[in-house]
């Protein structure tokens, strides 16, 4: 079987590569023979040749028999549903602004979802027949998902959003962990568009660092989709290239174990959250910017 790659794909990946490589370097920590062989996989590994990550087909069976409705978009402040090039096609989902009938998948089962391994970095007219029925076999569920909201970053300019700079235009990028106090390698990347977001106003920073100060449980309502664009990412700042995205709904467990909507927290309600629990912190490491 021979593999094929585009000079763009190696070239982002040589240059990620020589990043992680240069910032090493800078180290200078001489190790053992072995351990530097273990390293040097892992780098390989990281740079997108080689994405270690564990993948099941366990519990697929109920994502592949859900209904996969066709994205209802809209254009907004001036861009189109289908954003700006590059990938048109990626952008019509991430820019869909419909609500579903939303299944309860467990966070394991979106973080080791099978997705074809030479996808990434390629723009969505040049995936193979076989590649697009692999994908199509889960993307475009309405999923329901519990976890932790590990860190989060207000993102740069991106294609679904015209290269917008102005804030309310940007995407909210969320690290949910299975667990709390995972880090961003071991979460699901599930994100907040502003085509969504202009009708939860209460969807801001604020709101997102009480929520991971205080350690609170969380229930994400949204669309899964693949990202094809972060194959370098895997294992180093998310578990998988699937993404819940947008997000539709955000749910909060109180003490009583009763789901509130991020929407009804009043600020006295937050500000009360971060007095009970840990300050807020800024967002940690994030994912290297998208071009």
């Amino acid at each position: 079987m021979r593999f094929r790659v585009s000079v763009d794909h190696l070239r982002r990946l040589i240059y990620s590569c020589m990043m992680r490589v240069s910032r090493a370097a800078v180290l200078g920590v001489w190790i053992p023979r072995a351990a530097f062989a273990i390293g040097l996989i892992a780098l390989v590994s990281s740079c997108g040749f080689l994405p270690i990550s564990k993948m099941s087909f366990v519990g697929t069976e109920l994502l592949e028999a859900a209904p996969k409705p066709p994205p209802q978009d809209s254009a907004f402040d001036g861009c189109g549903d289908a954003g700006s090039q590059p990938d048109y096609a990626l952008n019509r989902l991430k820019n869909r602004i419909d609500e579903g009938k939303y299944l309860p998948i467990s966070w394991t089962v979106i973080a080791r979802l099978p997705w074809p391994r030479r996808v990434g970095y390629r723009f969505r007219n040049q995936w193979t027949e076989g590649e697009t029925k692999q994908v199509k076999r889960f993307e475009g569920v309405a999923v329901e998902v519990e976890g932790h909201l590990a860190a989060y970053k207000l993102e740069v300019p991106e294609p679904p959003n015209c290269y917008s700079r102005a804030e309310k235009l940007r995407d909210f990028h969320l690290w949910l962990s299975e667990h709390d106090h995972d880090s961003e390698s071991n979460s699901i990347v599930v994100e907040l568009t502003p085509r969504v977001r202009v009708s939860h106003p209460t969807w801001n920073e604020d709101r997102l660092a009480a929520l991971v100060a205080t350690h609170a449980r969380i229930r994400i309502r949204g669309w899964l989709m693949l990202d094809q664009m972060h194959p370098e990412s895997v294992g180093h700042v998310r578990s998988t290239l699937w993404e819940v995205h947008p997000i539709m709904q955000i749910d909060r467990r109180s003490s009583g174990a009763k789901w509130i909507p991020l929407d009804s927290l009043s600020p006295s309600a937050d500000s009360g959250l971060v007095r009970g629990g840990a300050a807020p912190s800024p967002p940690r490491k994030n994912e290297p910017a998208r071009e």
